[in-house]
């Protein structure tokens, strides 16, 4: 009888790899994300420095480039409830290399891109990957300026006197005159930036319009600086799911992206809905601001006229 040969490949490999170092490392809790968005870093590694391609499947997303798990071949690690915050935490399962279908380059390629992702990357947090996958492998500088305008919008408060600094080219420093006026700038940036040739962005660009106008309408009326941020994190969203994982990723299975095209109409379709209402319910405030605003100007003259009478008798 035949032996089985193995059950894993050189994608598997790599993320039972980096699981082992990463605890050899430190033995803290590792992170879905943190595992995921590791992976892609260690096939690029492999790709830019060895030109060896193992196959992982990668792709962008709302927030960076993850690998798609659901494209290994098997589960190479147990990811049991974390520990003092929601979510899951990966360990590597107790496997020995022959496990793994191998050739020797690979063997020791996807070893050495391992420790140097490690190396560089296995203390730092997932918010510090994140903004090094938005600075050095962002496909296109409108996922860097949407990138941006999140995490302005998460260190700003739009109610406060307080105004934030801009940095000019030249890298000298300057003061906006507001920080409506600051986020008016980075979505004049983002918009000069949208790739809208480039595939299904194009298809995607009316929608950013009326999204990129309702933004503005929010910041006409002074909306809380977290509706703003909420409605940012809407839209990039559906941008992921209709735009990004189709555009930006890599050996995914005719299988999965059929499923993602289904997901595509369904999140475009709400996110159309989204937009609109919330655009109905601010026109709808504005008029009635209007409308207040012309009760109280008549109602300021009534009360001019009477006091000038009064003052006549």
């Amino acid at each position: 009888m035949a032996s089985e040969g193995p059950e894993f490949g050189e994608p598997e490999f790599l993320g039972w790899s980096l699981l082992r170092e990463l605890k050899a490392q430190s033995d803290d809790q590792i992170s879905r994300s943190k595992f995921l968005k590791l992976c892609c870093l260690a096939d690029r590694h492999l790709l830019e420095t060895h030109e060896y391609d193992v196959g992982l499947a990668r792709y962008w997303y709302m927030y960076g480039e993850l690998a798609n798990e659901h494209e290994f071949s098997g589960r190479f690690y147990n990811a049991p409830q974390a520990m003092g915050w929601d979510g899951q935490q990966y360990i590597p399962k107790p496997l020995n290399s022959d496990a793994f279908d191998l050739s020797e380059d690979g063997l020791e390629l996807i070893t050495d891109a391992v420790g140097w992702t490690v190396q560089e990357f296995g203390r730092e947090n997932v918010e510090t990957i994140k903004q090094h996958q938005y600075e050095e492998h962002a496909a296109n500088a409108f996922i860097q300026e949407y990138s941006e305008l999140r995490w302005l919008l998460g260190t700003i408060d739009l109610g406060s006197q307080q105004r934030l600094a801009n940095f000019t080219e030249s890298g000298s420093e300057e003061t906006v005159e507001s920080n409506e006026e600051y986020l008016r700038q980075q979505l004049d940036t983002m918009m000069q930036s949208y790739p809208e040739t480039e595939g299904r962005h194009e298809e995607m660009k009316t929608l950013y319009l009326r999204w990129d106008d309702t933004v503005r309408l929010m910041l006409d009326q002074s909306a809380e600086y977290s509706r703003i941020a909420e409605f940012l994190d809407d839209f990039i969203f559906a941008l992921s799911r209709v735009v990004l994982r189709f555009e930006y990723s890599q050996h995914i299975s005719d299988e999965r992206v059929d499923e993602w095209e289904d997901d595509a109409v369904a999140v475009k379709s709400n996110f159309t809905t989204t937009v609109r209402e919330t655009r109905r319910t601010l026109l709808e405030d504005r008029s009635r601001s209007t409308e207040l605003d012309g009760i109280s100007r008549a109602y300021s003259r009534a009360i001019e006229e009477q006091i000038e009478r009064l003052r006549s008798d």
